[in-house]
């Protein structure tokens, strides 16, 4: 985790280049500091014991963030090029991970490529998967019932992409996003309650939704996945969990990823 507490980038070019401006205020990164902490033990409960964000490095770098990079359509993020400062440093240490995120306050007049941008893992981040996430959400973190769930989400992408190059397809592990179009092989008492987890999340037939997605990346992480038009009573969800092949991440497929030496 690169933390970076202070932005000071221009972007842009020509007439149109800028410069944003932004530090994190002390309960800001207090919050988000905490979240990042919890992040090990959300991801191995989870997934059931498969994975888990650990050993989790955090570096606060010292120097502001002195650009930002074009994710295309007018909106900016901080992509690797921002960081490679650090992950060179990192690099010339001898150290690998799997993994960087980079967390860094905005200027609330920059259009972001989005909550938090992902790229799987390249050359510009030394072989990690990478995700960039800014703080401006900070506040929501207080009150929402899965504070951790947008930063599992990023690093899933990143998992999804290690996933795809080693050949699974999208019948064996949706795309993250197609949450709307699957249900749970768990029992109907148990989330997301035999709705679709889109449908759980957002609310059905005057129903209060539940704003987490936490029960699709579990089943997405723990092969618990079925198409929404095959929902299942609680036996029969036990019958087909033998019979039927598995969507999502299984054990044997979390082992894909050792066994091909990546």
């Amino acid at each position: 985790m690169l933390l970076y507490p202070v932005l000071d980038a221009r972007f842009g070019s020509g007439l149109l280049r800028r410069r944003a401006r932004r530090v994190m205020a002390r309960e800001e990164r207090a919050t988000v500091s905490a979240l990042v902490e919890r992040l090990p033990a959300t991801v191995l409960d989870w997934s059931d014991g498969h994975a888990t964000l650990a050993p989790l490095d955090v570096i606060e770098p010292r120097r502001p963030l002195m650009s930002l990079s074009s994710s295309g359509g007018g909106r900016w993020w901080v992509g690797p090029r921002e960081v490679r400062p650090e992950l060179s440093e990192i690099a010339d240490s001898g150290a690998a991970y799997d993994s960087v995120f980079a967390l860094w306050p905005c200027d609330p007049d920059v259009p972001q490529c989005g909550w938090g941008c992902t790229q799987g893992p390249s050359d510009a981040t030394f072989g990690a998967g990478f995700s960039s996430i800014s703080t401006d959400h900070w506040r929501t973190l207080l009150t929402d019932p899965d504070p951790e769930q947008g930063y599992v989400h990023e690093w899933l992408h990143q998992v999804e992409a290690v996933y795809r190059e080693l050949g699974l397809t999208e019948a064996e592990l949706p795309g993250l996003h197609d949450a709307g179009a699957f249900t749970s092989r768990r029992p109907v008492d148990e989330p997301p309650f035999g709705r679709t987890y889109a449908e759980y999340h957002d609310g059905f037939g005057g129903h209060t939704g539940a704003r987490t997605w936490s029960p699709w990346y579990r089943d997405w992480m723990t092969g618990r996945l079925v198409p929404a038009g095959e929902r299942l009573s609680a036996a029969d969800g036990e019958r087909l969990s033998a019979a039927e092949t598995p969507i999502g991440l299984t054990a044997e497929r979390w082992a894909m990823r050792g066994a091909s030496g990546t």
